[in-house]
């Protein structure tokens, strides 16, 4: 996505290289046929096509960052307010890209800046660790007022309602996100759960099997990881307590909700399960829980059905609870 030295380096060689190309076709058909050295004017049209997006990223990120993002970045993403300066900037720059290329916009309901800012963090935070990548088949981000249906309408009544998903069919390259489920997602960093790194890890898993994987990426940690994710699909769902249990719908909901996990809670993560914690770490190139400071682990207090600690006998909730609910006006305890 970004569009560093190397990169502007290697897209104008091969710039050059086809517009050379064009001129040596034109000039051979031009012996034979004389009228085909009007089509030399192809040669610059070619160069300026491929160059196009390249030459308007760097334009993109000459443009300074809007002085409303910085507050919401600080305030409401965890992943960029820990990056150094290098990487915020780096951050900075992939999201000013994403959102110039990728519409978002609101169905009934209205799209603000810390809306566009959080989707644009959700895009780069799952891709931060590689070097090159494309999200080659988003166009544009629809934001739902609330959770919807199969048939992209805002769900109402008891059915299960989906709080996105990437669009198939007539809505390919179309992503739609539950704006209460994006803020969500954000508000609370150190829970599992983020459906805007949901929805975008859903993205990469479908760009890398249409366009390859990043090089970061070793083949190793995919073997292993496919190999993971067989076994483990292969057991019931919820064997792991951690886990949520969506992620054993399917190989590809597995990803996605791991990927959350690993990015919105990697300390956890990393104490229940290393191994998966590193092959995650391996297939995206980061490790963010050296980059996020640990979530303080809340102190348990005594189980409701536990003894009570006081040595009656009775269970809590029937003793030293019960008493403190009635001596505090509280209500009563089952």
């Amino acid at each position: 996505m970004l569009v560093t030295p190397e990169v502007n380096s290697r897209n104008r060689k091969q710039a050059l290289a086809a517009a050379a190309l064009v001129v040596l076709a034109v000039s051979i058909w031009g012996w034979i046929a004389t009228p085909m050295f009007l089509l030399l004017v192809l040669s610059p049209l070619t160069y300026w096509w491929l160059r196009r997006r390249s030459l308007r990223r760097l334009e993109v990120m000459k443009q300074p960052f809007p002085d409303e993002w910085e507050p919401i970045l600080l305030a409401q993403v965890a992943f960029f307010a820990a990056l150094d300066e290098e990487g915020k900037a780096r951050f900075r720059h992939m999201m000013q890209i994403f959102l110039d290329e990728v519409r978002i916009t609101g169905i009934r309901t209205e799209i603000d800046e810390t809306v566009r800012v959080l989707v644009g963090a959700s895009a780069v935070i799952p891709i931060f660790g590689f070097s090159d990548w494309e999200y080659h088949r988003l166009r544009e981000v629809l934001i739902y007022p609330d959770a919807f249906d199969d048939a992209y309408q805002t769900a109402e009544g008891p059915d299960p309602a989906m709080l996105g998903m990437v669009g198939l069919h007539h809505l390919s390259g179309v992503m739609i996100l539950s704006k209460p489920a994006l803020l969500e997602g954000f508000a609370r960093p150190s829970g599992k759960q983020n459906v805007g790194v949901h929805e975008f890890a859903h993205l990469v898993e479908r760009e890398a099997s249409e366009y390859g994987l990043p090089p970061e990426v070793p083949w190793r940690a995919v073997r292993q990881w496919v190999s993971y994710v067989a076994r483990e699909l292969e057991g019931p769902p919820g064997h792991h307590d951690h886990v949520n249990p969506y992620a054993y719908t399917n190989s590809h909901e597995f990803f996605a909700v791991l990927a959350e996990y690993f990015f919105t809670s990697p300390d956890s993560l990393k104490r229940r399960d290393p191994a998966l914690y590193a092959m995650l770490r391996q297939m995206f190139h980061q490790d963010p829980r050296a980059l996020l400071p640990p979530v303080p682990r809340r102190r348990r207090g005594v189980g409701r059905n536990a003894r009570c600690p006081c040595g009656s006998g009775k269970r809590y909730k029937h003793c030293c609870l019960a008493k403190a609910g009635a001596k505090g006006g509280g209500e009563k305890t089952a």
